[in-house]
């Protein structure tokens, strides 16, 4: 009897120790699934395209020496602040000088042989108008004569031989009278015989266009600043890498002297892809980071987008890339002009989403769902997705803040099922990345 009761007993306790291990079982024991997770909440959501981008200032020109010769002086060192017409440097060249010292010479004679050729015309023009007065005296009092006979030889009181040689003296008044207005007449084209105002003129306006050649010349002599800006850089010598150009330095027409910036504010110029740019709007935010200024970003912001597909800078690479501006919201004194640096484009940048890892996605067709985890269970939960990065998305329906979903899809984890036990894993950070790449 005894015997019985404490069988009955000692087999009540096993099955009560297997119900109970079966149930701690089902609800986390040593059966559960471990899985990554990710606690819900709202966070930024951005779209990187990243790109290579180099420093520059805005706006940099390159001031020539226009003319041969040697330096004269330099008036300005890199990083002065100069006004437009500021003289930068001067260039020596005799030969230069003597030229334009000479035609400026040329001219002025020539100028005065213009005066030279109105007087002599004038004077000249009143010499051929006395001929023509002359004449014209001459052959009024010979018409005179001949009238005068004309009435006397009517009434017979000369004879005709008389008459005749008046005739012929009128008739050579005539034609001299004729001659000196055709003079006259002809000495207006002519220049009355002298060296012509319009030859003159002509000759002076030559002379002109040379001096202004030569004074040009002259004043390419003096470098002058084409802008307000800042100096940027000064040429070094051909000779000499390590040093700038000194005075007594030669240097050739066309050879670079200075260079200047309107700002001393820098922007950033990427090289987007084609099938990139797309995505690509003004405006929006850039990050700037480089290996040269570590653990340092600049917030820069697309400011210009070309309209012009060109060929890349990569031989390697047979796509075409638009050059793409990056204006910098502030220039730290550890930019230089020229670094590289690489050129985060933000392409979708929404501050506040929710946001889900993307290996937290799994497709039933086109439909989209996740595993959310309740009590140490998965459920399968459908949600719609909005817009999709790289490695998170934004959930715009089916999920809600403070829910936590296995962060790895089904494909990663076969025993993961709807209704499955499941042990969250530890995890470094309870939110997601707030980078959609």
């Amino acid at each position: 009897m005894n015997r019985t009761r404490n069988a009955l007993i000692i087999v009540g306790i096993l099955v009560v120790v297997v119900v109970a291990a079966a149930f701690l079982s089902r609800r986390g024991g040593s059966s559960a699934l471990p899985v990554p997770t990710q606690k819900l909440t709202y966070a930024a959501f951005t779209v990187k395209l990243p790109e290579n981008g180099t420093i520059m200032h805005p706006m940099t020109a390159t001031i020539p020496t226009l003319v041969a010769g040697n330096i004269g002086h330099i008036y300005v060192r890199a990083g002065d602040h100069v006004s437009a017409g500021q003289l930068l440097a001067t260039i020596e060249n005799p030969t230069i000088q003597y030229t334009a010292e000479g035609s400026a010479a040329d001219y002025s004679n020539a100028v005065a042989n213009v005066s030279t050729a109105r007087v002599n015309e004038q004077n000249s023009k009143v010499q051929y108008q006395g001929q023509v007065d002359t004449q014209k005296s001459a052959f009024d009092e010979a018409q005179r004569v001949y009238d005068a006979d004309v009435a006397l030889y009517k009434q017979q009181a000369i004879p005709r031989s008389q008459l005749d040689a008046d005739k012929a003296k009128l008739d050579q008044a005539k034609v001299a009278y004729d001659q000196a207005v055709e003079q006259l007449r002809l000495g207006a084209v002519s220049g009355y015989g002298q060296n012509s105002v319009q030859a003159a003129q002509a000759d002076a306006q030559a002379k002109q266009i040379a001096n202004q050649g030569n004074q040009e010349q002259v004043a390419f002599l003096h470098i002058v600043a084409p802008s307000s800006g800042i100096i940027q850089t000064v040429a070094a010598n051909p000779s000499d890498p390590l040093r700038t150009v000194q005075p007594g330095d030669a240097v050739t027409a066309g050879q670079s002297l200075f260079t200047i910036s309107q700002s001393n504010q820098y922007i950033a110029k990427a090289e987007v892809d084609e099938q990139d740019v797309i995505n690509v709007r003004q405006g929006q935010q850039a990050n700037i980071t480089g290996q040269d200024f570590p653990n340092k970003t600049i917030v820069g912001h697309v400011s210009d987008i070309s309209p012009v597909a060109q060929k890349s800078t990569d031989s390697t690479s047979t796509a075409k890339q638009i050059l793409t501006t990056i204006s910098l919201d502030n220039s730290p004194a550890y930019l230089k002009d020229g670094m590289t640096v690489d050129v985060d484009i933000l392409t979708s940048n929404i501050p506040h989403a929710l946001v889900v890892n993307n290996g937290a996605i799994n497709k039933d067709g086109k439909k989209s769902y996740v595993y959310v985890i309740k009590n140490g269970v998965a459920h399968k939960q459908y949600i719609s997705i909005g817009r999709a990065g790289d490695t998170n998305s934004i959930v715009t329906s089916g999920l809600m803040v403070g829910d936590v979903v296995v962060s790895q899809g089904a494909q990663n984890l076969p025993s993961l099922k709807d209704g499955a036990a499941v042990s969250p894993m530890p995890s470094p950070s309870a939110s997601p990345s707030p980078s959609g790449t």
